[in-house]
């Protein structure tokens, strides 16, 4: 059986320790041996017997203690180098510190047994709790996913029922109408999904991510245009700081992180609200900012809203009529971008209304630049 030591050390050096131990205190005893009495020697066997029980288990312990009484009988209790006792003093000086040093060793085990003990449980609470979490965090989603994938799946098929039974009688304006509410639905959809997925990814602590030297400017610039196609009524302006950095990330996640930020502002605030996206450095760090001009996010919410599966509760319906939809993980999502960067995000309030969220990333050394290659 693996010696379990008291004091977690390396594998080597569970074994080396003890010996160390005692070849220390063997050399201070040899160094005392005519400086000090023998009842002092005989505590320095004490404490070597102790420290090396950490270590050994308790027959070992026992076996290494007797040796060594036998030991420091031979070296320096009178007659010495013979294994004769000639005063009762000295013999009930050995037999006790064996005895002590049985003594410390049988109370070692039951420190040792209790920490295992100890240790035992607290994997078993642990496991426990982590069960529990998982089953809870199964019944959120399962209850999540039967509400809010059900609406646009319901409204995908009646929409394309509609389509499809009254083919050729129906305008091709209506007909075109249905077709963008069947494309928004499964956009709707499919970032749910993306969300949910990539959550469970960045939650197993398995994924790799990819660092590459990214311009910031290319990544605002894609999610920024990408917004303005899906939504080319609203108003995304883009303003970014002079000579930026190039940001080590994945962008693909910042990619992800940015969409979600801007497609929550996007639905939490009027048509005719401008949204407005822009990067700067502070020291050594970079900010991307997302502002709305929305009906904002009450203090108590600025936090819960990075958990999964948390929705402000504080209204329902928008300026434009229409309700809000999904389950509630798109910024837990984006806080766990965040922190697999190295980064963190931020609620507050914008000025004149609204709500700002602050991605603030650390900036690394940057890259040297390749130099030209002169003709």
């Amino acid at each position: 059986m693996r010696i379990k030591p008291l004091i977690p050390v390396s594998d080597g050096l569970a074994y080396v320790a003890p010996a160390l131990v005692w070849a220390l205190a063997w050399g201070l005893m040899l160094m005392a041996y005519d400086r000090i009495s023998l009842g002092n020697l005989a505590l320095l066997l004490v404490l070597a017997n102790a420290v090396a029980s950490l270590w050994l288990r308790p027959l070992a312990s026992l076996l290494v203690s007797s040796v060594a009484v036998s030991l420091f009988n031979w070296s320096f209790v009178p007659p010495r180098f013979t294994l004769t006792v000639d005063l009762s003093e000295d013999a009930a000086l050995l037999v006790t510190t064996l005895a002590v040093s049985t003594v410390i060793s049988y109370l070692m085990e039951l420190k040792r047994q209790a920490a295992d003990h100890a240790s035992t449980h607290q994997m078993q609470v642990r496991m426990a709790q982590e069960h529990v979490h998982s089953q809870q965090l199964r019944n959120t989603l399962l209850t999540s996913i039967s509400h809010d994938y059900r609406t646009p799946l319901t409204t995908v098929m009646s929409s394309a029922s509609v389509i499809a039974e009254q083919v050729g009688r129906m305008p091709t304006e209506r007909i075109g109408q249905l077709a963008e509410v069947i494309l928004d639905e499964a956009q709707q959809l499919h970032r749910m999904t993306n969300n949910t997925l990539q959550l469970a990814r960045l939650d197993s602590n398995t994924m790799n991510i990819p660092m590459n030297w990214e311009s910031v400017e290319e990544i605002v610039g894609t999610v920024g245009a990408r917004a303005r196609r899906t939504h080319p009524q609203r108003r995304i302006d883009i303003r970014l700081a002079e000579n930026l950095p190039l940001l080590r990330c994945d962008a693909v996640l910042i990619n992800q992180l940015l969409d979600n930020l801007i497609e929550n502002s996007l639905r939490h605030s009027a048509t005719d609200k401008p949204i407005l996206i822009h990067a700067k450095v502070y020291g050594a760090a970079l900010a991307l900012i997302v502002e709305d001009q929305g009906c904002g996010i009450a203090d108590a919410w600025k936090e819960r809203v990075f958990d999964i599966f948390q929705r402000v509760e504080a209204s329902n319906a928008l300026a434009d009529g229409h309700t809000r939809r999904g389950i509630g993980i798109g910024l837990a999502v984006c806080r766990a971008i965040a922190q697999v960067h190295g980064g963190q995000l931020q609620i507050t309030d914008t000025a004149g209304g609204g709500t700002t969220v602050q991605l603030t990333l650390p900036l690394s050394e940057q890259p040297e630049q390749p130099r030209e290659l002169s003709e």
